[in-house]
């Protein structure tokens, strides 16, 4: 097999990576449109409410779906700055299928070509060669298979 070198801009970034973790586009801290709108996983299918039709923050897309699929996704940033502010949303909970027919994938960036199993392409532990990091703790290397 190649190796394979990647750089990354903070710990979770990395770990996020080597977990293969499935995340959402940059979105805004309001998504408008959510409402009514399917994430379907192997678990369970997540039908978005917006009560106030004014946007869900991405906070409360996160609660959504935990609601659903217990601990399946968290916020992401990985620490850039970015004006006006987004998130990313990362559906962490390995072996979770991502249908590509949920009618929210499009507007979150998630694939509307294919199924995708978050996990799939995780990065095994007896495959890294090393793992380094900048005196700062700013910027993060792996070396891997």
């Amino acid at each position: 097999m190649a190796i394979v070198f990647k750089q990354f801009n903070s710990a979770q970034e990395l770990v996020d990576y080597l977990n293969d973790i499935v995340l959402t586009k940059n979105l805004p801290m309001k998504v408008m449109g959510l409402a009514g709108l399917t994430l379907i996983l192997t678990a369970g299918t997540v039908t978005f409410v917006d009560a106030t039709g004014e946007g869900l923050t991405l906070v409360q897309i996160v609660t959504q779906i935990n609601a659903v699929v217990a601990d399946a996704v968290a916020l992401r940033n990985y620490g850039h700055m970015q004006s006006p502010p987004q998130g990313q949303v990362a559906l962490i909970k390995a072996a979770q299928v991502i249908d590509k027919d949920g009618t929210a994938n499009s507007l979150l960036g998630l694939s509307t070509a294919a199924d995708v199993t978050i996990g799939a392409n995780a990065v095994a532990k007896t495959d890294i060669a090393q793992i380094t990091s900048d005196a700062n703790g700013s910027r993060f290397s792996v070396f891997h298979e």
